[in-house]
């Protein structure tokens, strides 16, 4: 299960609005409480992809972005526990691509649809321990 504030949640799905057409990306700063990972904070990051024509439909974090992220939990008395990031025009599935990129099982892989530039809905996803693929996760907002 992922819990985050509503606000939190509305700042990933601008930060993916503000990426359009491009996905958008970053990081999720928080600790797991029985099982459950709670965000605390987000780190937006920019999609350093390479290949322009690609960011549609793929997304990179810089290790700058990452060590950013690193350090702002560390100060917080946080981790990161998970990525966050867009599907410009498709649904919020993890992908076989988003699997191929997954690295670590625990983290909550969050995905917000943006449909024609507006947010519409997110699912989270988890990688399971072998890294053959993913589960859905609930997704529980909470007041602000």
């Amino acid at each position: 299960m992922l819990k985050l504030t509503d606000k939190l949640h509305e700042e990933i799905k601008s930060h993916g609005a503000q990426a359009y057409p491009f996905e958008g990306c970053g990081l999720l700063l928080g600790r797991m409480e029985n099982g459950t990972n709670v965000v605390e904070a987000i780190v937006p990051a920019a999609n350093t992809w390479p290949v322009e024509g690609e960011k549609p439909v793929r997304f990179q974090i810089s290790s700058d972005d990452m060590l950013k992220a690193e350090m702002e939990a560390m100060r917080r008395d946080l981790d990161v526990i998970g990525i966050f990031h867009s599907h410009p025009d498709h649904p919020p599935v993890a992908s076989p691509r988003d699997l191929a990129w997954a690295t670590w099982p625990g983290y909550s892989y969050i995905i917000t649809q943006v449909w024609e530039g507006e947010p519409t809905y997110s699912q989270s996803w988890q990688l399971l321990a072998d890294r053959s693929g993913f589960v859905e996760e609930m997704i529980v907002e909470t007041g602000d």
